[in-house]
Order: C-alpha cells, then structure tokens, then sequence
C-alpha cells in the first residue's frame, strides 16, 4: 500500500468526520454506540443522508482506542482499494475500523467479508440505503448486525430543544382515552414547535446547522452519487430524476401517482415506477403500500410520500408554497411506518390510512368527518388540541419513536 495516499485518504476522512461532531447526540444513536463498543463484531448502520450516521461514528472514534474512520466518498475520489487500505490500517496497530457510507465503493461487499473472516475485528459500515446493503451484503447477513437510523423524531427534536427527553408511547396509548388526556398535556407547552420540526428540522443535520441547504445537498447527493450504487445512469436519468422530485415534492400526495407522472414527463409507468422505488431505497421518498390482497392490491397505485422537512426545502427553492396537508401526511406517515394506504371505492382527494385494525384520515383543525363515514374503528386526526369522541390530536404520534 502506498504510504503517502493512504497518509492522503485518511487526512481527508478526518477532516469529514471532524465537521460532523456534535455536543447532543440522538438517544437511538447513543444506545447504537453503547452496543458496539461492548464488543466485537460486524455492524451495518443505514439511513438517509443528514440523519446522523456520521456523527454516531465520530463517536465512536473518539471513544475506542486504535479505531480509524475512513470515508467511503474519499476512498472512491482518491482511487483507493478499500481492502489494501484496511490491511495497511491494521498492520499499523488499528483493531476498530468505522467505513462511512460504504455504498460508494464499488464492489465493498467482497472486501469486507475477506477482511472481516481474516481477522473478526470490529468493523462499522454504514450507508444510505438498508435495502442495498442488505442485497449487496446478503453474504455478510449471518455475520451483521443492522441498525437503521430514521429522521428526526418530534421527540428526539425536543430532545434537542429542551434537553427533555420524553418517553415513546405507542398507538395503543395514544387510542385510549384516559391515557390521552396526559399525553396532550405534557406535550401541549411545545406545540408551538411543531411547524419549525416539520418545516425545517426533520433531520439532524439542518437542525444543527440551521441550514435548509442541507436537503437540497442531500437531494443532489442522492441523485447524482447514491443512486449509482442502484442503477446505472446517465445525464438524461439524472434529469428526470430532478424532475420527478420536483413533481411529487410541489404536489399534493393524492395528486401523484406513477401513472400521472409518466405522461407528464412523456415516458413509460414501469420506468417512472422503478426510479421512484430507487429513490425511495436512497431514504427520499416514503413508499406507502395499498391496503388489499391479489388482484385488488396490485391494480391499486402506491401513495409516495417525503421525509421531513425536504417538501418545505424543496418547495421553497422552486419559489412554491409547499401543501400543507402534504407536510402533515409526511409527518404521519414518518413516525407511523407500518401504515398502508386505504381506497374504499368512494372518491376523495384525501385517502385515509389503514394501521393494522385502524383506519386514520390526517387533517387541519377545520377537517370534517364526510370522508371516514359508516367506516369502523376510523379516527380523524386533527393538527388540534382539542378532541372530540373519534378525534385525535396529531402531536402525539411524533412520540412514537
């Protein structure tokens, strides 16, 4: 291994890993440190850029002894082998190796299940994408453990905010009306920050850096980096990549569908469909699932959806107001994940969604009861403290991670 680019990949890390340390750490991330440096193993951290991948590692860096951060961003630019580089770092005493998204390293996989069989130090790679890693890595499966780092809760950013850490709770507590009430009250002195976390602070670097140029960063990043790691592209993919963001970020959620976007960008449903999926695995978009079995399920279109706050960001620098009730369906559907999509035949610019037994109609204060009538177990929630038989404040889900 050549001693003076090694010397150059590792100055160069550093200085990216030094930008990113922080003095608050996200509670998810500080029990994730406290699993790694117990011991040994193979780890696999992933998540959408912005959400705190780096900043875990720096962590750790400084709290392992003979541990050596390396960027894969870094390692690609200098035309690095990532093998070479981890064989030299242990010939020179490391024995903890922390590789930060490694899905820009062309075949990484091989690598690391070579290095990682020879000598079964502790190794930490983390990434955009869990689904690619998962598929790049299959062979790694048996040896990881994966850890996935979602935005920022509403939670977590009070947690930054007040330096209150509340508790999660879950929908169950959140239906039932005694425990409720004191749910409402101890979140009600902070509802005011509702809109500045959607808005703005969806992820922890925007917030730390009061940048909304950080999702645009991100926006680029994936589209013209991350996405390589997916699908071969070109300058025309990369295009309608654009484009197809703009679209679904200026629009309402019940206004897009893959088959409205291909004719708008005058190509074909399937391409539009995969690159949306593609997007959605870089941590962009939210890939909402119909409700339904076999043929009534796969005729139905998905509802795509954003991560706080890239709507606002994104809407803002087209000079657009984003759509308000887009902003609210993201914040639901974000804390909410295992929601699905609800069509019951009856037509309506808003659906609603379905949450195991439960069905969810997400709206303003002013949101009526027209669209979830004759529906059972159904509950409108409402951007409001105030709540009636049926009726749930939309706060409280933010707790829930």
């Amino acid at each position: 291994m050549n001693e003076r680019l090694f010397s150059n990949i590792v100055s160069a890390s550093m200085r990216t890993v030094e930008t990113a340390e922080v003095g608050l750490l996200r509670p998810v991330s500080a029990e994730i440190l406290e699993k790694i440096k117990k011991k040994n193993g193979l780890y696999v951290i992933c998540g959408l850029r912005g959400v705190g991948k780096t900043t875990l590692l720096a962590k750790l860096l400084g709290s392992i002894e003979k541990s050596i951060y390396l960027s894969g961003d870094i390692i690609v630019r200098y035309g690095g082998d990532l093998l070479d580089l981890l064989h030299h770092a242990e010939k020179m005493g490391y024995s903890t190796f922390l590789i930060d998204e490694i899905h820009a390293i062309p075949s990484w996989e091989k690598d690391i299940k070579i290095f990682y069989d020879e000598t079964h130090h502790r190794t930490v790679i983390t990434g955009s994408s869990a689904v690619a890693l998962r598929a790049r890595g299959s062979e790694l499966s048996r040896r990881t453990m994966l850890f996935v780092l979602e935005p920022l809760s509403f939670r977590e950013y009070l947690y930054f905010k007040t330096n209150r850490l509340f508790e999660k709770i879950k929908i169950e507590d959140i239906l039932d009306r005694k425990k409720l009430p004191i749910i409402v009250k101890q979140i009600a002195p902070f509802i005011d920050e509702f809109w500045f976390y959607t808005k703005k602070n969806g992820l922890p670097a925007a917030y730390f850096e009061n940048n909304q140029g950080v999702y645009l960063n991100i926006v680029e990043r994936i589209v013209r980096y991350d996405l390589q790691s997916l699908h071969e592209i070109d300058a025309a993919y990369i295009s309608t990549a654009f484009k197809v963001i703009k679209f679904i970020a200026t629009s309402s959620p019940g206004e897009v569908s893959y088959s409205g976007l291909a004719k708008s960008l005058n190509t074909n449903t399937r391409f539009i469909e995969k690159m949306v999926h593609l997007l959605s695995y870089a941590g962009l978009f939210y890939i909402v699932p119909p409700e339904g079995r076999g043929h009534k399920a796969i005729r139905k279109e998905d509802k795509i959806l954003m991560p706080l706050s890239f709507r606002s960001a994104l809407c803002d620098s087209y000079g657009v107001q984003p759509s308000i009730g887009g902003v609210r369906e993201d914040f639901f559907i974000q804390h909410v994940k295992t929601a699905k999509y609800l069509k019951t035949g009856v037509e309506r610019r808003t659906p609603d969604f379905l949450v195991g037994e439960y069905i969810f109609e997400v709206g303003g204060e002013s949101k009526g009861w027209a669209q979830l009538k004759g529906l059972n177990n159904a509950y409108l929630v409402k951007e409001s403290l105030l709540f009636q038989e049926k009726e749930l404040p939309i706060y409280p889900f933010g707790f829930l991670y």
